[in-house]
């Protein structure tokens, strides 16, 4: 009875990883980045395991000719599995945080040795039993060293948690627009730490996979969402979540509060792509995003990229004048940003913004078009102004 309902978990897992597997192959276009397919090997890592764990323990105690060997052969892949699953979670951590391809190739190498160690140990298992024996009765046991591979599992597992908080400690300025990615890559890491301690100490318990397969299943669900509500070059959120916030913060704002609308748009963003390429043009509205979030400080301030070289800023004020404080610290940061000189071009932007009551029944479109008339009558007072310099 307990084989089999083990069996039905690990099938269940295996369904769940497959699945997963499936629409991250249905949903891919073009190459794929090397996270997304150290993810994919996770993946089929994970299923290799729980699959030949299941094998052992369905045979664990049978008679027939075979059997013997196939509890053997089939815990000896389970164990070789168990740390390449291991390696492959610090791997991914470890690229979602460094996507850099040269760093990744070279800390490769030292990522992969403990996992070699564990290799050996488990093919020299046949002669020396140190992670398991299969006795007479053709029934499992755990040898001297059983516990290496997990342990070895588990030390990558802390591993990933280690790198990604010392990651976080070199990028606090900018901790707000990696927030999400900081805690997904903490937390869920957490749920096979707890399965493998309880795989140690509990015996004949087998817990770190189904732990894994359930952190990876809450890893792919979160950034599903994240891809979902986010846009893709600048990490800001897009316009269909800008609209839901738009309309809860409008349905609740408090007494004496104004909701607000900034519409921006970058100044000569077409010179810098016809002068520089679309890369460096890219680059402009990642920098530009960069400031938006360090600058909007307000936890209710909403940051969001509407299209092309357009963002809109969304909040709650207790005066108006609160509106053209923000658009001062943002000119602030943009000219410190054009100072430092880091970059081939200079950004410059034009903005407009809108306000509205409690109550109000506007909507995005209404919104975004009275600010862009706005933002409009600036850009031309702007190039006015640049006419007259020259001139002058």
């Amino acid at each position: 009875m307990v084989k089999i309902l083990y069996s039905e978990i690990m099938i269940v897992c295996i369904m769940v990883l497959g699945i997963i597997f499936y629409n991250d192959m249905k949903s891919s276009r073009g190459p794929l980045m090397i996270g997304q397919k150290v993810f994919r090997l996770l993946l089929l890592a994970n299923m290799g395991a729980m699959f030949f764990d299941t094998i052992g323990i369905l045979y664990n105690g049978t008679f027939f000719q075979y059997s013997r060997s196939i509890v053997f052969i089939a815990n000896s892949i389970y164990y070789s599995f168990h740390s390449v699953v291991g390696v492959l979670f610090l791997l991914y951590v470890d690229f979602s945080l460094y996507p850099d391809q040269k760093r990744f190739k070279a800390r490769l190498p030292f990522y992969l040795l403990p996992m070699v160690v564990v290799y050996l140990l488990n093919f020299s298992n046949y002669w020396t039993g140190w992670y398991f024996t299969v006795n007479n009765e053709n029934i499992y046991q755990r040898g001297k060293y059983f516990i290496v591979p997990t342990l070895v599992c588990l030390g990558y597992v802390i591993c990933s948690v280690f790198l990604t908080i010392t990651w976080w400690s070199r990028n606090k300025a900018d901790y707000k627009s990696q927030r999400e990615l900081y805690v997904r890559l903490v937390v869920i890491p957490i749920i096979p730490c707890i399965g493998s301690i309880l795989q140690a100490l509990i015996p004949g318990s087998a817990s770190t996979l189904p732990c894994t397969a359930l952190a990876l299943l809450l890893n792919y669900v979160t950034v599903q969402n994240g891809q979902m509500a986010k846009d893709h070059l600048t990490g800001l959120y897009n316009r269909v979540q800008l609209e839901s916030y738009m309309n809860y913060q409008i349905r609740n704002l408090r007494e004496g509060k104004y909701f607000f609308l900034i519409l921006l748009d970058l100044d000569k963003f077409k010179m810098i792509n016809d002068t520089y390429g679309h890369i460096v043009g890219d680059d402009a509205l990642i920098q530009m995003a960069k400031i938006l979030r360090m600058n909007c400080k307000k936890k209710q301030d909403y940051v969001s990229r509407l299209g092309g070289d357009e963002f809109v800023i969304i909040g709650q004020c207790s005066e108006i004048a609160s509106v053209e404080v923000i658009l001062d610290r943002l000119q602030t940061a943009v000219e410190a940003f054009n100072k430092n000189g880091k970059r081939q071009y200079q950004l410059q932007f034009s903005a407009g913004y809108t306000i509205c009551d409690r109550g109000s029944e506007a909507t995005l479109d209404t919104l975004i078009n009275e600010a862009d008339q706005k933002m409009y009558r600036n850009k031309k007072k702007k190039k006015m102004m640049e006419l007259l310099e020259k001139e002058g």
